[in-house]
């Protein structure tokens, strides 16, 4: 069964990171929408989708740049795109996805192991959430603590009210 992963939502995420003219002039996105909502537990882990996603993020993006992996942003800034920000991008969208998981027991197991084995403040926020109920008050204070003291506040500000 596929997951109802709107463009919208899809575009939302990655619009900081690639600016409206990036997202508008190249069928990446429509493509990225596909591979999401396509996702079905049974066949792919969360991993194998994190890896397919940064993959299909980098081939794509190094192709419609033309190699040179500049951005310009909205706020017309160019930024050259590293590492470390295909990371972050592929959190991002992954995070569409995590937040779109109906809130049970097989999906919480899923997020919660996944964010024991990947660094990912999305799967992280996502628990923090939508799966608060499922920790204990002291595992709840201990994911709280290790965001703050892992991610600048910028990242979570909105959204951790401890």
């Amino acid at each position: 069964m596929a997951i109802p992963i709107s463009r919208m939502e899809l575009e939302y995420a990655l619009r900081p990171w690639l600016g409206s003219l990036f997202l508008s002039s190249n069928p990446m996105l429509d493509h990225l929408t596909q591979l999401i909502s396509a996702y079905a537990p049974y066949k792919q882990t969360l991993e194998d989708l994190r890896d397919e996603v940064e993959s299909f993020l980098v081939t794509n993006i190094s192709r419609h740049t033309r190699g040179s992996m500049q951005i310009l942003t909205d706020q017309y800034k160019t930024v050259r795109l590293n590492a470390g920000n295909i990371r972050w991008i592929t959190d991002d969208v992954m995070g569409v996805l995590f937040d779109k998981l109906t809130p049970f027991s097989a999906n919480f197991i899923k997020l919660n192991d996944y964010s024991l084995r990947v660094q990912s403040l999305s799967a992280l926020k996502v628990l923090y959430l939508k799966y608060n109920s499922f920790y204990s008050p002291e595992e709840l204070n201990t994911m709280i603590t290790f965001i703050k003291r892992t991610y600048h506040p910028d990242k979570y500000r909105d959204w951790l009210k401890e």
